[in-house]
């Protein structure tokens, strides 16, 4: 488990984030893990005098999160990051590169995402 990590809803998130602004913290990180069932976890990483804070985000594939780089623009780096290879959908991120900060045309979509596997069994196999 995460020390000083606290679950908040993606519909508060630019708030906890503004507020973590206004006292103080500066924005470390985020990191995205796949849950492995259509989920991620987010968790944005703040220090303040050597002592962290992080939240932690749960979103679904399909949902959309905004953007804290018109917060702390730094964060352009690590949202691209998570948009491009985990397939994250950040609307309104101050920079946002459309996919194409660390892959090329040629490369696979949202790399670091879980993946599904199909096998389908032929008639007559067990």
């Amino acid at each position: 488990m995460i020390e000083n990590a606290f679950d908040i809803s993606k519909e508060l998130l630019q708030i906890e984030v503004q507020d973590s602004k206004i006292n103080g913290y500066r924005f470390v990180t985020a990191t995205c893990v796949d849950l492995g069932n259509g989920t991620f976890d987010i968790i944005y990483h703040f220090d303040k005098d050597l002592e962290l804070k992080n939240y932690r985000v749960n979103v679904k594939k399909e949902d959309e999160i905004p953007s804290i780089s018109n917060i702390y623009f730094s964060a352009i780096l690590v949202e691209n990051e998570m948009k491009e290879l985990f397939g994250i959908n950040i609307k309104n991120i101050a920079i946002d590169y459309g996919g194409h900060m660390l892959l090329s045309d040629e490369e696979l979509n949202s790399p670091m995402a879980k993946q599904q596997i199909v096998i389908e069994q032929r008639k007559g196999d067990k």
